[in-house]
This record gives structure tokens, sequence and C-alpha cells, in this order.
């Protein structure tokens, strides 16, 4: 049948979109019968493919060998003891490539270290603990014998929707299961870059995901076999996956950017997504994976089928998925497709060989770039598949010592201060109540929350949430234990109450106590979205009832994104509000630092708390009744105004706005100035082919034209540091959203009445729009204005320049 093509749109949905998108009415006269209205063909990796260029004279070599059913092995998912692989070629020693998730560390498997959220690591807005902990990760995956780490995610989510179930995952984008970092492209971009090197200098290949425009779980309805009989208890459904409907302009300036920066940093993989965009399957969309990833970022990996995501053959094939997984793993369950049927298309000629010969030089070069045929992976025994062998779990130990201080770390800088009436740090309170589930251990020993553990009023503290990007922690310190251990050392008397709708109980624990520590949080989890932005299990009334009867009452959240608190933030009992996020196992001990003043909190929103559900953009999670009709359809009329731009643009106040945290010292900026330097870019492990107005040979979009600079004062009495943010606002006639995050860099450690210049470079595509007419971004050609401050809403320094 015939397959749309990404911006070949029903008449329904391009009523809904700019009609001046040159993409647009290209594509829509694009279609050909004979091609499966495909634009563009897959592009070979290149010979000369930069840094990859004698792997890929290595891929080329070995595939040149290989059998026809020896390349269907390779591009097809086999069973084993992965949750993915692919099939091995002894003769040509080429094994089986171990494929596993999640973005928090390896699961299902033990004796490896649960890591902080990205989330919580991007409100560090710490470059060097960003790669740091993707290393130290990487260094995991590697120890236990996986070749391709299903991490990090890049930009799948991005953060359009505030209840989006997988925005915890990745630098702040919101969704389900998969990790969130910032709800921003440039800054979720500096993550993506970070992480995928960091991962790959472990030894381990990157797996960047999920392209493109996957913003939700509900209705992201994976291909299910319906001859799957040895699982009745499914529901089977001929529900497509919800389609995400979205311009040209919006497609580059806000979704394709993270996706860059990870081609940049040389990531090995790419996964294509759920969802349909534009009408189209994420992983048989020509335009996306050829044209935009393949051809336009000049990506030289190969592109992965998220588990399930390949509805039929010749499609993805031809629309650039190079392999499928789970192919024959999972028992069929998510669909058989590769292997046998590739087979008879190759043979009767309706898929070239060469395409074939494609998929498997993509696969392999990246395996011989990151050095892992020159070496011998461990091979830990596991089973993580569906449908595999039995085999025997063999436990092996690999966390280090230093991933412990590690991790501590990023949960002590990636918490964020939201308020602060004097309650913290503690004064040495002689009593301390602790009240609610989340600072206990979950009811059985499974460790935080997660697929482990029951999701009830008994899971303990919520370190990591569910779903695929979970995992499992090695030795979970949560908070009461913790707290105890220090509370022995000050001869401080510890009382508390661990059940969240005992509120009698509740109440006189606290009532008591010099200062109450209320512990509250919002689950979200992988396969279905939130269902509001309100605290798990009556969380909100558990607070209140707490403040009402202790004068020094302390909230700490653990939260994976935005959550409402305007029913309790004003509440003058209520001395001060902490939120570390998703920490991770050592979620006590970094607590701690912060609650005794050991350290100053210095973390900073990657989102918008708001005061109301209607503040945030409308219809960002498909409507109930839309997810009840086979062909469901999500229009991302917002465009670019995501999370703190929509409150920008709607001129709404936020409760607590992006980029905001307070800490225990204060910070003024001043003396903003240029420094007109160019530099050429000299950061890309693998370079894009974007293309800018007026470029010349040699020229790169991401080479720096300027620096700004300003200085950041410790104007307090506490050694602390503090996160400093550049924002661009171009002229009014560009049609952009009112200010854009284009810089960050944290000040560590600043004594009091120090002083540090804090420098931001601009690159061309921090101050380039992309021009729909041209195909290309275009460099403001009016005077752009750089704000320079606290947050997204604290900008005292100004300075304008034309280039």
């Amino acid at each position: 049948m015939r397959i749309p093509t990404l911006l070949a749109l029903s008449a329904a949905t391009a009523s809904a979109l700019p009609t001046t998108d040159k993409l647009f009415k290209r594509q829509a006269a694009a279609n050909a019968p004979d091609s499966f209205g495909l634009a563009y063909t897959t592009p070979p990796p290149t010979a000369d493919g930069g840094a990859w260029s004698d792997a890929f004279k290595r891929a080329a070599a070995v595939t040149s060998q290989m059998t026809l059913e020896e390349k269907l092995l390779v591009v097809t998912g086999q069973n084993g003891r992965c949750v993915g692989n692919t099939g091995a070629v002894p003769r040509l020693s080429i094994p089986a490539l171990c494929l596993q998730d999640g973005p928090t560390g390896p699961r299902p498997v033990d004796g490896h270290t649960q890591f902080p959220a990205g989330v919580t690591t991007a409100a560090t807005w710490d470059r060097d603990l960003i790669y740091e902990r993707s290393r130290a990760m990487g260094q995991e995956f590697y120890d236990l014998g996986v070749h391709i780490a299903l991490a990090p995610v890049t930009g799948g989510p991005l953060g359009r929707a505030p209840a989006g179930g997988r925005n915890w995952e990745g630098w702040l984008q919101i969704s389900l299961v998969l990790e969130r970092w910032y709800a921003d492209p440039y800054a979720t971009g500096e993550a993506s870059y970070l992480s995928v090197k960091g991962m790959q200098d472990a030894g381990v290949q990157a797996t960047s995901k999920h392209f493109i425009a996957y913003e939700q779980e509900t209705s992201r309805n994976v291909y299910i076999n319906k001859s799957a009989g040895a699982f009745p208890g499914l529901q089977l459904t001929d529900q497509l996956p919800i389609s995400s409907n979205l311009d040209d302009t919006v497609t580059h300036e806000t979704y394709l950017w993270s996706f860059a920066e990870a081609v940049r940093a040389g990531t090995s993989s790419v996964m294509c997504s759920y969802n349909r965009i534009n009408g189209t399957h994420g992983c048989a969309n020509s335009d996306a994976l050829n044209g935009l990833l393949k051809t336009e970022l000049n990506f030289q990996g190969f592109v992965v089928s998220d588990w399930g995501g390949v509805w039929a053959t010749q499609p993805s094939v031809y629309g650039g998925n190079d392999l499928d997984m789970p192919g024959n793993g999972f028992a069929g369950i998510l669909g058989v497709f590769y292997g046998d049927e590739l087979e008879e298309l190759v043979n009767n000629g309706t898929i070239s060989e060469s395409r074939l010969d494609d998929q498997v030089n993509r696969i392999f070069t990246p395996y011989f770039a990151s050095g892992q045929a020159d070496k011998t992976l461990p091979e830990v025994p596991f089973n993580a598949g569906i449908g595999g062998p039995p085999l025997d779990v063999e436990y092996r130990l690999v966390q280090k010592p230093s991933t412990l201080d590690l991790i501590r770390k990023i949960g002590e800088d990636g918490a964020i201060l939201l308020k602060n009436d004097g309650g913290l740090p503690l004064k040495s309170p002689a009593r301390i109540a602790i009240i609610g589930n989340d600072a206990g251990p979950p009811s059985r020993g499974c460790g935080a929350t997660g697929d482990a553990c029951p999701i009830n009023n008994f899971n303990g503290t919520l370190s990591d949430a569910g779903g695929s990007g979970y995992s499992q922690p090695l030795n979970l310190i949560y908070p009461l234990m913790a707290i105890q251990e220090q509370a022995a050392k000050d001869s401080t008397k510890v009382t508390w109450s661990l059940n969240d709708t005992d509120i009698v109980t509740a109440q006189a624990t606290a009532a008591g106590a010099d200062v109450a520590l209320v512990f509250v949080s919002a689950w979200a989890a992988e396969g279905y979205d939130r269902s509001d932005l309100n605290l798990s299990g009556g969380g909100n009334a558990l607070v209140q009832a707490v403040a009402a009867v202790n004068k020094n009452t302390v909230v700490i959240m653990h939260i994976p994104g935005p959550t409402l608190v305007e029913s309790w933030i004003d509440h003058p009992n209520i001395t001060a509000v902490l939120a570390p996020l998703l920490p991770g196992e050592q979620t006590g001990p970094s607590l701690v630092s912060l609650l005794t003043g050991e350290i100053s909190p210095s973390g900073k929103l990657p989102f918008t708390i708001a005061k109301v559900v209607s503040d945030y953009p409308p219809n960002t999670i498909l409507a109930k009744t839309q997810n009840e009709t086979l062909d469901p359809q999500t229009y991302f009329t917002e465009g670019n105004n995501i999370d703190y731009k929509w409150f920008d643009a709607k001129n709404i106040a936020p409760r607590f706005e992006f980029g905001f945290g307070l800490g225990y010292s204060t910070f003024e900026y001043s003396n903003i100035k240029k420094n007109e330097t160019f530099a050429f870019d000299t950061l890309a492990i693998q370079k894009t082919n974007e293309k800018f107005v007026g470029q010349k040979e040699g020229e790169s979009l991401y080479d720096v034209l300027l620096s700004v600079e300003v200085d950041v004062k410790n104007s307090g009495d506490v050694v602390a540091c503090e996160v400093a943010q550049l924002y661009v606002e171009f002229p009014a006639s560009a049609n952009q959203p009112v200010r854009q995050l284009r810089g960050f860099d944290k000040v560590k450690q600043a004594a009091p009445g120090s002083t540090k210049t804090v420098s931001f470079p601009i690159r061309r595509k921090d101050v380039a729009t992309w021009d729909v007419i041209r195909q290309k971004w275009a460099v403001a050609t009016e005077a752009v204005t750089f704000h320079v401050g606290a947050s997204s809403r604290i900008l005292p320094q100004t300075i304008t320049h034309t280039f």
C-alpha cells in the first residue's frame, strides 16, 4: 500500500499547519506509486565518514564476504540473553551484539548502580556531571558485556506535554518511561552531546532516542501480533499509533535540534519512535529517517526500531530503518518482520541487496569504530528477553566506589530549593519527625519503585520512575535511613509515620517535633501518561495535615516533572520546599548533606511549574475520546512555544519558572560585555550536513561567532554554586518565542564575596532560524538581544548585537 511522506498530510492535517511551508508543498507532490511515496532513498554512509572512515572500510569488507542468510541474521533481532540481540557470524568473527536498556543503568540485571534520572542530572546544569554520569554508566554496561546501550533519551520526549509519562527519563522532555532532560531543545542538545560522548568514551555504543516528535504515551500503541496465542491476556487492537502532526519550522527549531547534537557527538545508533509523524509510521518514515536524519544530519550509524515499532517490512526498509527489534525475539508478540520476509523481497528483486548491504554496513561501522571488534567484552549470563532460552543468571558486581560518590554529588547538585522561609538548613533540632511513605523503604526488598515493586502506599521512596527506563538499585539508601544515621551522630531524636493515609498518626507524630519533614512523590512510568499533575497517594492532603500542626514543616518532593503545589505552597507553616526529583540509589545521603547545610542547594528547574493545569498549552496529551478512535491525531499547534516559551508568549506568571532555584547564599550579576572572537567548530566528531544561507567553504553552523561575558558575584556568606543562564531575543520580524535559552554555565563553590566571569559562546545556529523557502538556516540580520541572569524570568543583564 502507499505510505504518505513526512509532510504529505491529509486535508484535515494540512489545514491545521502553515501552508507557506515549502517542504510541505514539495512533499505533497512527491508521491510516486512505485516508491511508497518516499521522497528520499536511504543514502549509504560515506566512505570518508570523518572519524569513522577506517571503520566504514572494515565494515564494508566484512559485509562483502557475507551470504544473504548471514546479512539477514544481522538486521533481524534474534532470541538471546539481552533485551535485543543480533545474529552472530562466527566464521567472520562477528558476535551477537547485545542491546540493553536503559537510561538510568542496565536493566533488569543486578550488581550495578541505579543512577539519578536524566531530569535530576539536568537540574544540576553541570556539564561535567552530565558527562561523568554517562561515562560511569557506560562503564557498567561495558562490564556487563553490553555492546549497545539503549540510552540516552535525546529528544523524545522533549517536554511538550507536562503530563507525559516519560519526561523523567531524558533531559526534560515530557512523556513516558524514557529519560527527560530539559524542556528546551538547546539545553537538551547540550546534554545529549555530553551523554553520547560519555557513554561511547566508555566503549559502549550509544542509542539516541526516540526519533522524532515522540511526546506522549497515550495511544503510542505498538504492533501486537494477533496470532500470539501464547499471550491470551493481552488486549489486541486495530488502533494506529498516535500521529504527531507538526510543520517544517517546528521540526527543525525544536525537535531536530537535540538529535543534531547527538550526531555531532558520534552516536552509534538512533531509535525511531512508535508514533506516526504526519501520518506515517516513525520507523517507516523516509522523510524523517532518510531525509532529516541520514541526509540533513549526515548520520553515519544505524537506525534501530523501538521494540514493536516496525509494522511492515518493505516500508520500513525503504523508509530508512536498518535493524528490526525485537525481530524473532519476545516470542513474536511484537511482530516478526525482516528475516524470511526480507529474504523473499530481496530474492524477487523488490528490495535491492545493495540496500541490505547498506543496513549491515551501518550496523557494523559503529561496531568497528567503538573498538569492540578489537576487544573481548565480558559475557555475563542473564535473560532479559521474552521467549529466549533459559539462562542461568550470574551475579557480577560492576559498581565502583567512585560511582557512589558521583551519584551522591548529582543528587546534591540536582536538588532544587523552591521555597525557603528559614526552614533550611536545619538548625540543630532536638526532635525531627519524618512523615510520608516516600521517606522509607519499599514494602519488600526490591529497591525503589520501578517494574519490580508494587505501586501503592508502601512503595517506599521514589528514587526512579517506572518502565524500560527503570533500573534496579544495588543498595538503596533511603532518606529515613540516612537521616537516622546523621541523627545518631548529633544525638537528635527521630520519630516517623510512613503511612500516607493515616492522617491521625501523621499529625500526632509531627505535632511535638522541632521540624517535620514531609516526603511526597508523583509517580510516572512508560506506557501511560500521568492522569493529572498532582502528588500521588493523597500527598497534598498529607502536607496540609502536617502543616496544620507543625509550624516548621519542610516538604521534600520526589517528582518526575511538573507537579502542582498551589494548594499548600503559601501555607505560613511550610518553611521550606526542596525537590530532589529522582536522585537514584544514594537519595538519602545526598539529601542529608543539603538538610544539614554541609552543601548549599544549587539545582535549577529544567521545566516550569504552573499555578494551574490550564496555564500549560492545551491538548498536549491526546483527549480520551480521541484515544478511542482507530486513527488518533495530535496537532503541535503551540509550535515552538513549549514550557517557559508558552508562559512568556501568553504572559502567564508561573509558580516557579524554568531555570529557577534558590540556595543558602545569594548572587549578583554585573558588567555584561561582548567578545567578538571567531572560532571554527572543533567539537563535531561527525559533522552534519546542515546548511545556512551565505555559507562559504569550510564554514559550519556550529562555528562560534562571539562570546557574551558577565560577572557573577557571591554576595552572601555561604560557599555556594550558581547557574548563570543566557537567553536570546530575536527581532519581532523573526516570529520567534519571546526568549530562548542559548547558554548556561555553573559557577562552582564560589567563596563569599568572590566574583567569577562567565563566558557564553554564541554559535551561528544559536542566532539562526529555519528558512522554509530556502530550506536552510538563516542567521538573524537585525539586532538580537542577549539576556543573562539566574532564571528565565530573572534576567538583569542585557546586551544587543547585530550580525
